[in-house]
């Protein structure tokens, strides 16, 4: 390297609505031709190589500092009950422990006979600025299609963060016969620095 200005650091965050990123996960597997999920090594190489193009910089200069995971989750009484589930999170689990993915869970709840997250978007928001205004990111990468998080990115981008929201635009049809769209919000893309 020629000259020490740009030797400075391009600080990465990454926050997985863990949900989603299942979903799309699960879709590559299932629904697509490749027959196979994608990896978290492979996700955080590519993101570090895209921000490296995208700031002008080097990629090893690019560094994933902090990554997060979050999801509603069922008992482990229930996942028992369904088979393989225990074991199948225990495994994902441990991908995201070895790439040092830190994991948030929030119980799922019963309303109505049926089973929802409450409350996962909320924290994920709250945490993601909470660590942006204290470890001053350079750049917050956002793995979810949610337009729920706009006023996230806003605040984010008063912070002096630049955004990136990574999502996949898919639809398929499943094994019931159910067509399937997956599309990310179109308010939220227009909000970030790098959709």
């Amino acid at each position: 390297m020629s000259s020490h200005s740009h030797t400075k650091l391009t600080r990465v965050a990454i926050f997985y609505d863990g949900n989603y990123f299942l979903h799309v996960s699960n879709y590559y597997a299932f629904n697509h031709a490749r027959n196979s999920r994608i990896t978290l090594r492979g996700l955080h190489d590519f993101v570090r190589h895209r921000i490296a193009g995208e700031e002008n910089t080097e990629v090893h200069l690019t560094q994933i500092v902090d990554s997060h995971f979050f999801r509603g989750r069922i008992s482990a009484n229930e996942a028992q009950q369904r088979g393989n589930l225990l074991y199948y999170d225990r495994v994902f689990e441990d991908i995201l422990m070895w790439e040092g993915v830190i994991t948030h869970y929030l119980p799922l709840r019963h309303s109505g006979g049926r089973r929802e997250e409450k409350g996962i978007d909320v924290w994920m928001a709250l945490e993601a600025y909470e660590l942006t205004l204290l470890k001053k990111f350079d750049v917050v990468v956002m793995i979810t299609s949610d337009g729920n998080y706009v006023p996230l990115v806003r605040k984010i981008n008063n912070l002096g963060a630049r955004v990136m929201v990574l999502s996949w635009d898919f639809e398929f049809v499943d094994n019931e016969g159910k067509h399937v769209v997956t599309r990310t919000s179109q308010e939220l893309l227009e909000e970030v620095t790098y959709p």
